[in-house]
């Protein structure tokens, strides 16, 4: 790919920026007593395009859908090349995948967990688990259903499927970035992340060496088997290992809760932040795919905050947890 490719579109993407919420919006939302406010203030908005008058609190989900469907469906349109919003929405795809699955398991309509957006075509993906078979998908979606229904059909249990999906999802998505250096590195990133943070919770729930390294993705940076050695040795060989490598601030911001609540909220807020912290870094390149990419993980992000205030202003949440629980904003 020509950086050339995206000089034109980055001016865009610096417009649509400008429309993501800033603080001084966050800080009203963090003020009000009722979640119903939160609404009449996102009116003033881009999603405002999506609440109607009878709209009530309690379907935000529905809203947050819209957005995040408009702003997917306008970067396909746009982008010079369809793998830099690939490398974002594939996730979704996996994800409808399981759902889909699911409903053959328990002949049962889950529509509604459904999500409206991604790479493929939901009567693609709908099609390929009723067949296990099509030339619309990459061939890692093809070997992924031949592997699910294998595993379905000669064990007759589920509880490996997340780990299976998983693997091909990661795979899939290492796929796209072979041979483009910028993607490479995102998804490189983005996998260490990953493992990290499934080393920890496997480790935190007294998993075995064996589910370790099965569940943890090959492709990163850092070696999987050094993460399974460390963390099946101890959680203080991980984080000394962690602390020489590029993760050090991520491993040290959460490591009293992990030691003292045997929990990870921080350690997610924190790994939240460490990915836009390092898309802000490169969002200054002038060209290239840097600035989309950027802005779409602001998006998600974004919205990612908005859930968590509504909830919590529903369920009346006090300010400061809330205020601990938000992510920081790309702007």
């Amino acid at each position: 790919m020509k950086d050339i490719q995206f000089n034109t579109i980055n001016t865009r993407i610096r417009t649509y920026e400008e429309k993501l919420l800033h603080k001084n919006t966050y800080e009203r939302m963090f003020a009000v007593q009722q979640a119903e406010e939160i609404l009449s203030i996102l009116q003033e908005t881009p999603y405002g395009d999506f609440i109607e008058e009878n709209t009530s609190v309690h379907d935000f989900e529905q809203l947050l859908l819209a957005e995040q469907k408009r702003v997917y469906d306008n970067l396909y349109e746009i982008s010079p090349n369809r793998q830099v919003i690939d490398l974002f929405s594939l996730k979704y795809d996996y994800q409808n995948l399981k759902v889909f699955v699911k409903e053959v398991l328990i002949d049962k309509d889950l529509s509604s967990l459904l999500v409206p957006y991604g790479s493929v075509p939901l009567s693609t993906l709908k099609e390929l688990v009723k067949v296990r078979h099509s030339e619309h998908v990459h061939e890692q979606m093809n070997a992924c259903m031949q592997e699910i229904f294998q595993y379905i059909e000669g064990y007759h249990e589920h509880h490996a499927l997340d780990i299976i999906f998983d693997n091909h999802y990661w795979q899939h998505l290492s796929a796209i970035a072979n041979g483009n250096e910028d993607f490479q590195l995102l998804v490189r990133r983005n996998i260490d992340v990953f493992n990290i943070s499934t080393a920890l919770r496997s480790h935190l729930m007294g998993r075995h060496k064996g589910f370790i390294t099965a569940v943890l993705a090959e492709g990163g940076t850092l070696p999987v088997d050094k993460l399974v050695e460390t963390i099946s040795s101890s959680l203080d060989d991980f984080v000394t290992y962690l602390q020489e490598t590029p993760y050090k601030l991520l491993i040290d911001s959460s490591y009293e809760e992990i030691i003292t609540k045997k929990t990870l909220n921080d350690f997610d807020l924190w790994k939240d932040n460490f990915l836009m912290a390092r898309l802000k870094e490169q969002k200054i390149i002038p060209f290239g795919p840097w600035a989309m990419m950027g802005y779409i993980y602001a998006k998600e992000i974004e919205i990612k905050n908005l859930r968590i205030l509504l909830i919590g202003k529903i369920n009346k949440i006090p300010e400061e947890i809330l205020r601990s629980r938000v992510r920081e904003t790309y702007v």
